[in-house]
């Protein structure tokens, strides 16, 4: 019998998500795409994809532009959700 046609299990871990919370904030804030756009020269898609949870990365510039912008703190905008 060979031991080397053996494959290990492999098992889905859920790790929990990354919730971005742009949405709220800018409508707490009265704050439009267009004013961040002009105000912190991010991209619009990038807004809306982040807006829309469908982003699958932020840059740190991003991040940062963000913060300033709408001057709130970075967990304000990343929220972390365990699995439950």
């Amino acid at each position: 019998m060979e031991k080397d046609n053996l494959k290990p299990i492999m098992h889905e871990i859920e790790y929990g998500k990354v919730k971005i919370n742009l949405d709220k904030i800018m409508k707490d804030k009265g704050i439009s795409t267009y004013q961040i756009n002009t105000k912190a020269n991010i991209r619009f898609q990038t807004i809306q994809s982040l807006r829309n949870n469908s982003a699958s990365r932020i840059d740190f510039n991003v991040l940062a532009k963000l913060c300033y912008s709408l001057n709130c703190k970075v967990e304000d905008i990343i929220e972390y959700i365990p699995n439950k």
